[in-house]
């Protein structure tokens, strides 16, 4: 198996302390039990050429694995694209639709780094050419692999919590991501799109619930002050209505990006779910696990994300946790299509397919409207 990778950020190879390169140790650690053939990073900087030599070196070497990864340039069209078998796409925002057309046009499997697109045209667009290529696109939700939210919606399929009134989240990272990991694009996004979709698309996971209203509001104060022009936080009030039963409940969103560098982690994630015969509250970031040391200062340790853990033979290290589930599962898919064992077709409604996440991407629109209009509700129509 052949599988490109457009970016070479943080998610893909890890760098400055922000983890240990998710994607490419997932694909790593999937080389155990899939072969793949290479894995080839694409991005404009020919800096990150050393970046990932470095990080491919010190993944293989923790796993045990020789996973082959190259880097290229990427320049405005990628040569020999239909020769790959998967491609993940992991730039900006902004660039999604550009680089998500160009793959589905050359018949290519592709997995999207959240969000889909920032407009549900640019989404709709995609998803019309994937239905004509035939191909299978899904988006990486990896929060849909979390045990916390997975118990979440078995209790609410269960319907321990009963008829569900309200979903709260906050959710929230250091401010060493806008001011410095993503610096060259931060005023292209805000917060509540590039990271509130997560739990937008929790919202539409756990209940199966359609978007219906948003008002949103942000404030502007930690960035502009530093010559950024964007938001510092963005409130979202929400309406969602059950397709089915046309039953109402409420999701609040209040995100920010301004936390402070020694925050004990880089994300703090909380939300909770309230019903009519429960309630359930999931702190997602203090997992029970916190280190303290002269040098580091205090840690919580999410170990349950994606970690590298000891092996069955204590030999080399395993790549654990569910952060890097959703990869996996889009390679194990990848190669059960190849083998002839499942359809693109029919994956829909199993995986957050480009069509599964147009509810999400259609919230996420509408919330960027109501910011740009001081707040003002903006309706959300269509079939999703």
């Amino acid at each position: 198996m052949k599988i490109l990778i457009i970016g070479a950020g943080m998610y893909v190879s890890g760098r400055n302390g922000t983890g240990n390169g998710t994607i490419l140790s997932a694909l790593a650690q999937t080389s155990k039990h899939l072969p793949i053939e290479e894995v080839c990073i694409t991005s404009p900087s020919a800096g990150n050429a050393i970046v990932v030599s470095e990080a491919s070196a010190r993944i293989n070497k923790l796993l045990g694995t020789e996973l082959m990864v190259r880097f290229e340039v990427l320049e405005s069209s990628i040569p020999n694209l239909a020769s790959y078998d998967l491609a993940i796409v992991c730039v900006p925002d902004h660039l999604h639709h550009q680089y998500g057309k160009m793959v589905l046009e050359s018949a290519v499997h592709c997995l999207m780094v959240k969000p889909l697109t920032p407009t549900l045209r640019e989404a709709m667009d995609l998803e019309a050419i994937r239905q004509q290529k035939q191909v299978y696109a899904a988006v990486e939700f990896h929060k849909r692999f979390d045990e916390g939210n997975l118990l979440a919606k078995r209790m609410i399929q269960e319907e321990r919590l009963g008829q569900i009134s309200y979903i709260a989240v906050d959710y929230s990272q250091r401010i060493t991501i806008p001011t410095e990991i993503f610096r060259q694009w931060a005023e292209k996004s805000n917060i509540f799109q590039y990271l509130g979709i997560h739990y937008v698309d929790q919202v539409y996971f756990l209940t199966g619930y359609w978007p219906k209203r948003v008002s949103a509001i942000g404030t502007k104060n930690t960035l502009k002050s530093m010559g950024i022009e964007g938001f510092d936080s963005v409130h979202v009030m929400s309406e969602w209505v059950n397709p089915k039963t046309g039953q109402e409940l409420v999701a609040v969103f209040n995100t920010n990006w301004i936390d402070p560098r020694t925050s004990t982690s880089m994300s703090d994630q909380k939300y909770r779910i309230v019903g009519s015969k429960g309630r359930l509250d999931l702190d997602q970031k203090n997992r029970g696990v916190e280190f303290s040391s002269h040098h580091e200062g205090v840690l919580s340790i999410n170990p349950y994300f994606s970690e590298y853990m000891p092996d069955a033979d204590n030999q080399h290290y395993d790549f654990g946790g569910y952060g890097h589930k959703s990869i996996v599962q889009f390679v194990q898919d990848v190669a059960a299509l190849k083998a002839g064992r499942v359809s693109a077709n029919a994956l829909a409604g199993l995986r957050p397919t480009f069509k599964d996440c147009l509810p999400a991407t259609a919230l996420v629109e509408a919330a960027n409207l109501s910011l740009s209009k001081n707040g003002n509700w903006h309706q959300i129509g269509g079939n999703f």
